[in-house]
């Protein structure tokens, strides 16, 4: 019998290839779609869980209150960790990450590596970060040893079997006594070397500027909110005392507790590794589950619809002694081969789509077997049910009779019957997402273009970034490095100092000021900069003038500050003001105005201006592009030891904004796959519902409607629907548009033209797919479809 199922529901589906194809394809996108988004979803909301002790590591942070405002900041003092063991039970050891940008050789290969830290020997008690090759206990015991991930080794070494093998990082040779396999892309320290560090000695709590990351692992998982008081206390007793023997009255020191899992989404840390948005998981799990919810809405339209022509076959069954059970077996069997067939095409799309989807936002996906199958296997069951269950009690549940008279079910279920307003309410969701989608892209591509053509407030073009070697040795050079480059036709101009940098880790300090006869103490932002960088990159003065280098004065105790700093300050005329920060004294010889010297998320914080070019960490040139190769041999001249560390302004600038470029490009497919399947949709339900009025439209042109009326009277109905989804779809999309746009300080306007062209565009995708099926059966002989009246 069951063979029987499968045969009868085999050359259905193949009879009636279109119906086949279009169920198949719409559903097998939705599922694609819904299970790619399940995986990066998943992958964004399970940073660092692999780790089996993740619910009982913490990481504690700094949180520096001045008189008047505060500094989070990710790192801690290095005897915290010291402390923590010392003092607290309930702490079963703490571990401190010293972050490195290491110089790394081998011979003739010279690489700037990221992610390597400075860490205890405990670490590998903390972390479970697994070791190919090597000891965890013992791996870092020792001075000068490290151990290297996967990809290092195979970088350096070809191979990962290197235990014993020496790399010299930063001057230094380490022997390598541990090999980590390659992290997943879900963690916050994606590290990629550890070097053996010992912290010995007394240290200051306050002096060192917080240098290290401290990580926590409790016995038993903590309550974070009592450990936080205990952490007062704490900062109390060491803390805060070095502060007072500093003259800093008024500033105290906390010490706020996150778990490991929250970390890589608690934003707003100076010092702090990239971090993510849960904005964009949440929204793409909704996106999922709306692309999910219109392939099946449409996969059990379509079966429901199809469903209405087999009354006749069901009442010939009937009559012929069939039992109702068996025609729901009958019609499970061939909703189930329908949706098999859907899933293991949606699995092969994803397989495909993976490898460009990982590129896309570097990050490592893959779809896990077993996890498949789970997945697989419930959703084949929901939508085999979903899709089959329904049609099934109703077309096997009347009398024969009716069936044989094109009544009961086919009545029903039909264009006009009782079910339609289902069918309709389905097109009409689908065509809200639809507009919501087209909308969506319209507006996230113009704030995209808005940032990209925002006038920042300087010159970006041809400006060139050196970044010096992290060393004192290597900086103090820095002067003939910039005295060489000046030296060159090529090179139009050269600044000194700390450069501008894109990652949002600008130095604070307090600063000291007078605000109408008051003392105040202050943060604020500092560039340390010479007297070519105002020019070089063309920041307007509001007033007064830029550093002079025959000006020890300026050297010594000058300052620019910009407009948000003299409005903040609450001064009437910024010129003439006495400052003092960041070891420096005097007065205000300048105010520039505003400028972008971060993204456009966040808006222009007050910022201080320093002439001060020993130690330097950047030189920035004005040159064009095809002279790399001259800059590059000047650098080897002075740097023979380090690798060539550059990045042009215009492209660190874009940089900023590469999250939101991939999240449209994201958005865009989806909106693309919303519109194809809805559009999958409309053209089943009017290749449907003009099937089922063949007759009338013969009729019709019988008495004389021409195939303009005929087009009329079968579209109107169906863009009576999209005009309805427009209308609901328009107040939805404006209000979640604008709660994104309040991700950004400076963003474009929401005008109503953009919701009028994504209904437009909307409507005219619905003509076009509406367009064939309506035209074939417009044309129509009408002979042929009054024959078997």
């Amino acid at each position: 019998m069951l063979r029987n199922y499968f045969k009868i529901a085999l050359r259905g589906l193949w009879r009636n290839k279109l119906y086949t194809g279009l169920n198949t394809g719409g559903l097998a996108i939705g599922l694609a779609a819904c299970l790619l988004m399940v995986l990066y979803v998943g992958h964004e909301f399970s940073y660092d869980r692999f780790h089996p002790k993740a619910d009982r590591i913490v990481r504690v942070t700094t949180v520096l209150k001045t008189p008047e405002s505060s500094l989070a900041i990710a790192s801690s003092p290095v005897p915290l960790s010291d402390a923590l063991k010392r003092d607290y039970p309930e702490v079963e050891t703490a571990v401190r990450l010293l972050p490195s940008t290491a110089v790394v050789r081998l011979r003739d290969q010279l690489r700037k590596e990221s992610d390597v830290y400075y860490a205890d020997q405990a670490v590998f008690s903390v972390f479970s970060w697994p070791l190919l090759a090597g000891n965890p206990v013992s791996a870092l015991a020792n001075p000068n040893s490290m151990v290297i991930s996967e990809r290092l080794a195979r970088t350096y070494f070809g191979t990962t079997d290197v235990l014993g093998q020496t790399l010299e990082v930063n001057r230094q040779r380490c022997r390598i006594t541990g090999v980590m396999a390659d992290l997943p892309s879900n963690t916050d320290l994606p590290v990629q070397a550890l070097l053996a560090k010992t912290f010995a000695g007394p240290r200051s709590w306050v002096e060192d500027d917080f240098p290290c990351y401290t990580y926590v692992l409790f016995r038993e998982p903590p309550n974070l909110a009592d450990f936080d008081k205990k952490l007062t206390q704490l900062a109390g007793k060491y803390a805060n005392p070095e502060l007072k023997k500093m003259g800093a009255e008024g500033y105290t020191i906390r010490f706020p507790t996150e778990l490991l899992q929250a970390v890589h989404y608690r934003e707003g840390k100076m010092a702090d590794t990239p971090k993510g948005n849960r904005q964009y998981g949440y929204l793409f799990a909704f996106l999922s589950v709306v692309v999910l919810a219109i392939a099946l809405l449409n996969y059990i339209n379509l079966l429901m619809a199809k469903a209405t022509e087999r009354a006749k076959e069901v009442g010939i069954r009937k009559a012929n002694g069939a039992r109702r059970s068996q025609l729901v077996r009958q019609f499970l069997v061939e909703s189930g081969l329908l949706s098999g067939f859907s899933i293991a095409l949606a699995v092969g799309l994803v397989l495909v789509a993976i490898p460009g989807f990982n590129a896309l936002l570097q990050i490592r996906l893959a779809l896990s077997g077993v996890e498949t199958l789970r997945l697989a296997g419930f959703t084949w069951l929901i939508t085999t049910l979903l899709g089959g269950l329904y049609p099934a009690f109703v077309l096997s549940g009347f009398r024969p009779v009716e069936g044989l008279k094109g009544r009961g079910p086919a009545f029903r279920l039909g264009a006009y019957g009782r079910s339609a307003w289902l069918r309709q309410s389905v097109i009409v969701f689908q065509f809200v997402l639809a507009v919501g989608m087209i909308a969506g892209v319209l507006v996230i591509r113009r704030q995209m273009n808005f940032l990209q053509k925002h006038d920042l407030g300087f010159t970006k073009e041809r400006i060139l970034s050196l970044y010096l070697p992290d060393d004192s040795t290597a900086r103090a050079g820095a002067v003939a490095l910039a005295n060489s480059l000046k030296g060159r036709s090529e090179i139009d101009g050269v600044t000194l100092g700390s450069g501008l940098s894109f990652d949002g880790l600008l130095p604070m300090a307090s600063t000291t000021l007078r605000t109408n006869g008051r003392k105040r103490e202050i943060m604020s932002n500092y560039l340390f900069v010479d007297d070519q960088f105002v020019p070089m990159l063309n920041i307007p003065l509001k007033t007064g003038r830029n550093f002079s280098s025959q000006s020890r004065a300026d050297q010594s105790g000058g300052f620019l500050v910009n407009e948000a700093f003299v409005k903040m300050a609450g001064w009437k005329e910024g010129v003439g003001q006495s400052l003092a920060g960041f070891n420096h004294k005097g007065t205000v010889v300048g105010v520039v105005k505003n400028f972008h010297y971060r993204s456009l998320h966040t808006v222009i914080e007050p910022l201080v201006l320093v002439y001060q070019t020993e130690p330097a960490s950047s030189v920035m040139l004005k040159v064009k592009p095809d002279q790399l190769a001259v800059v590059q041999k000047i650098w080897q001249q002075h740097y023979p030891q380090h690798p060539f560390d550059y990045a042009f302004l215009d492209q660190s600038v874009e940089g900023q904004y590469r999250k939101d470029q991939v999240m449209m490009k994201i958005f865009n497919g989806f909106a693309a796959l919303t519109i194809v399947v809805s559009c999958l949709g409309l053209f089943g339900f009017v290749t449907f519902t003009t099937g089922q009025r063949t007759k009338e439209i013969g009729i019709r042109k019988i008495l004389g409607a021409s195939v303009v009326n005929v087009l009329i009277l079968l579209s109107k109905d169906f863009l009576k629907l999209v005009f309805i989804a427009f209308f609901i779809a328009a107040p939805v999309a404006w209000y979640a548009l604008d709660r994104w746009l309040q991700n950004f300080a400076y963003r474009v306007g929401l005008e109503e033209w953009l919701f009028v062209a994504a209904g437009g565009l909307v409507i005219l995708i619905a003509l076009l797919t509406m367009s064939f099926q309506s035209i074939s059966a417009a044309l129509m002989n009408p002979v042929k479809s009054l024959k078997n009246e």
